[in-house]
């Protein structure tokens, strides 16, 4: 419990508090938030919704002089930044490390960083799976000793998984959020296991070929990289892009850039994303202040870069917009990608391992460096030309344009006769194993110009907006994370028939 001693003990964390054996029940994190929220008149705390089980999502808003809207945080002229916390309830040295950090900045008066960040702090994103404690969780990760709780929600999604789907209570909860508030950085803090290896915590950024490409390049060669020298320069902190070693030890290799997960997600809505990975196998209390630092260290940069990253953000919505209005031929959005090998090896700090009987690898305490193949660069498989417009045939579920407009994607009302680029359905894969209470489907189609007639009750989302691109990855039939591989269609669509989303090549095509 936290202590009720009078002065700055009633604001430790319960990490600290424990000597690094426990963590804080979603109780005791809104607890010490209250307590900040009460000695500083730089916070305010909102409330963005509710979990599954009922539980607060509760976020600190931070900034000097305060602020309480989006409006507020736009018109100052600051870095809106985002950090969040146990969105996999096992996973939580950001829960703590968010909370000191806090702490650090409410406490401190005139605080620097707050001179060019406005603060929105969400430690505990999955309250639920938070609360679901045990030492039974997370068994082979070095502590806390007094339990954790669990990586899914209460409904048993990943959360980490949601991102599009936008199925659990606290997913569309952040997406309303994001919506209005719409952070220049967003950080997404977790806990990782995998390999052995000497980095203290590795990172990611937004990965999916279809992101701003001058905004993915700023994070994945400038930004992280920078971040990553200056941290272990000033700690000596080791961290690395994420990545797993194969069993050979001659392979780095990441994850895939689905916007499923949030790094990938929020890159499509035009946030510098990064995911932040604290390694398992070191003590927790390192984890903890390492995630702290890497935060600090984020901050720091983005600081000095402020009207670049206010700039490049602004740069990216525009894109969408003018790119939508008039598509050219050679504008075409990634739908789907692979991971290749970076075009240099790469060094990753490791440990020489041994073999034991049943064959499985154990590290030993002697160090060694690996050279490798960075299989870390994303490639384009699968590009569509940018549309003007996707129109809504009127029989789709009304669930496809809720989830759009849950998005924060525009769409309107359409009905009227015109030609379209319709795709007729010529094949259905559905996966044999669920996921995620679904089973993934891949749908093959065939591109043809037709004259359709579209009745009272169709929509029409235009690519003209801030999230244009989003709207196409998540509208095309073949992409990698669209509603339709996650089913919403499936009541439609059969072998041979239209599926009934339609393309717009340019506005002439529907007298606009």
């Amino acid at each position: 419990m936290l202590s009720t001693v009078i002065g700055m003990h009633d604001l430790l964390t319960v990490a600290e508090s424990s000597d690094y054996r426990a963590t804080a029940t979603s109780a005791e994190v809104s607890q010490l938030l209250a307590s900040l929220d009460g000695r500083s008149e730089c916070m305010n705390i909102i409330e963005i919704g509710r979990s599954n089980e009922d539980r607060p999502l509760e976020v600190a808003v931070i900034a000097n002089p305060p602020i309480h809207t989006p409006e507020e945080a736009h018109a100052s002229g600051k870095i809106i930044t985002l950090l969040f916390g146990n969105i996999h309830a096992g996973e939580v040295c950001g829960k703590e490390a968010i909370l000191m950090l806090a702490r650090e900045v409410t406490t401190t008066p005139d605080h620097p960083l707050l001179d060019d960040h406005i603060l929105l702090l969400l430690p505990n994103y999955n309250p639920d799976g938070n609360d679901r404690m045990s030492t039974e969780n997370r068994r082979n990760q070095v502590g806390p000793e007094q339990g954790m709780g669990q990586r899914h929600n209460a409904q048993d999604l990943d959360l980490n998984r949601d991102w599009t789907k936008l199925e659990a209570p606290e997913t569309q909860a952040m997406v309303a959020m994001l919506n209005t508030w719409d952070p220049h950085i967003t950080v997404d803090t977790h806990t990782t296991n995998g390999s052995h290896h000497r980095n203290a915590l590795t990172f990611d950024g937004p990965t999916n070929p279809a992101t701003y490409e001058p905004l993915r390049t700023f994070m994945m060669k400038n930004l992280l990289p920078e971040v990553s020298q200056r941290l272990r320069e000033r700690t000596s902190y080791a961290t690395f892009f994420y990545g797993n070693f194969n069993r050979e030890h001659t392979i780095w290799h990441s994850y895939s850039a689905e916007p499923r997960y949030s790094a990938p997600y929020m890159g499509l809505r035009h946030h510098m994303s990064i995911l932040s990975e604290a390694h398992a196998y070191v003590s927790y209390e390192t984890r903890v202040l390492a995630t702290r630092e890497f935060l600090r260290e984020i901050l720091l940069y983005a600081a000095e870069n402020k009207e670049y990253i206010l700039s490049i953000c602004a740069e990216a919505r525009q894109f969408s917009i003018e790119k939508g209005q008039n598509p050219q031929p050679d504008d075409v959005i990634a739908i789907r990608s692979r991971v290749t090998a970076c075009r240099q090896p790469v060094v990753v700090e490791g440990y020489e391992m041994v073999e034991d009987e049943n064959g499985r690898l154990h590290p030993t305490d002697v160090h060694k460096d690996y050279t490798v193949l960075h299989l870390g660069r994303y490639e384009t498989t699968t590009a569509v030309r940018r549309p003007y417009a996707y129109i809504i045939d009127a029989n789709c579920p009304l669930i496809i344009i809720e989830k759009l407009r849950n998005h924060g994607i525009a769409v309107d009302p359409y009905s009227g006769s015109a030609r379209f680029e319709v795709y007729t359905i010529t094949g259905i894969q559905p996966a044999t194993r669920e996921f995620q209470g679904h089973h993934l489907v891949n749908l093959e189609v065939l591109a043809e110009v037709r004259d359709v007639t579209i009745k009272t009750g169709g929509y029409i989302v235009r690519t003209s907006q801030p999230l244009g691109t989003l709207a196409v990855f998540l509208l095309e039939p073949k992409a990698a994370d669209g509603l339709a591989r996650w089913n919403f269609f499936d009541d439609v669509i059969e072998e041979g028939a239209v599926f009934p989303v339609y393309r717009v090549r340019c506005g002439l095509d529907i007298g606009e």
